[in-house]
């Protein structure tokens, strides 16, 4: 009886143990991508960017710190292509950071799977394609890290993330600015900028022609401890920024 109470006993044991190790280790998120070109007119004017599962920019890759992504990438365009992870340091997998040189492009019509493990980081990031001037034609994204609820910030907690990209802009294609390059023919100056993929709001009837998608970011974070104004002015598109923390990252 004894000695079937401790084999009783050792079975429990290892059995906690066992489920503890299955479930110890740093979670793994999943993401399928699709690349593929898409028609928008961001200054009036119709042409094909590159946009990821129908969006342009791409969609925000929201993770956490020490979580390990896989993210599956199908290429639909008409050319390879490579996505790179700017500022993430993969440290899990260095072969896993999208340029040419320890990355293979993705050729049209086939896909593949990124690995790497956001390693020890927090902040926000952003990712491109790292390949022929595909840059210029969209592909690019944010990536958020946030911290582990078990280490604290070091300052307090946001009440918001906002993700504002500020991109030059030209209504050529990217295959033809390539072309221009490759002929040694400079590319001026870009058409506009584009904040978060749209076009200038038109504050001037004379300067911005009519048509134009905009977008309009509201960040009221509740009751202001300090009103700071600012602003930017990026070529005829205005940004008032009302800033209501006292402290700042």
């Amino acid at each position: 009886m004894l000695s079937g109470g401790r084999c009783c006993v050792s079975f429990f044991f290892l059995v906690v143990w066992w489920v503890n190790g299955c479930f110890g280790g740093d979670p793994y998120v999943f993401f399928d991508w699709t690349v593929s070109y898409i028609t928008t007119s961001p200054l009036g004017v119709n042409q094909k960017v590159i946009g990821i599962n129908g969006q342009f920019p791409g969609p925000i890759l929201n993770v956490t710190t020490n979580w390990n992504v896989v993210i599956n990438v199908k290429n639909d365009l008409d050319e390879p292509i490579l996505l790179t992870w700017n500022g993430i340091q993969n440290r899990k997998n260095s072969w896993q950071d999208g340029v040419l040189g320890t990355n293979c492009p993705i050729p049209a019509g086939w896909n593949w799977t990124y690995q790497f493990q956001v390693k020890d980081q927090i902040g926000s990031f952003f990712y491109f394609p790292s390949l022929d001037f595909q840059r210029a034609a969209g592909g690019y994204g944010g990536i958020i890290i946030n911290n582990r609820d078990v280490i604290p910030l070091p300052f307090a907690m946001p009440d918001a993330d906002i993700t504002i990209f500020i991109s030059d802009w030209y209504t050529k294609s990217h295959k033809k600015l390539r072309k221009d390059v490759e002929n040694g023919i400079d590319l001026g100056v870009p058409d506009g900028i584009l904040i978060n993929g749209f076009g200038p709001y038109r504050y001037d009837t004379a300067s911005v022609p009519g048509g134009i998608a905009y977008q309009i970011i509201n960040a009221e974070p509740g009751e202001p401890n300090k009103d700071t104004m600012g602003c930017i002015d990026c070529k005829g598109q205005i940004i008032i920024i009302q800033v209501f923390e006292t402290c700042h990252t």
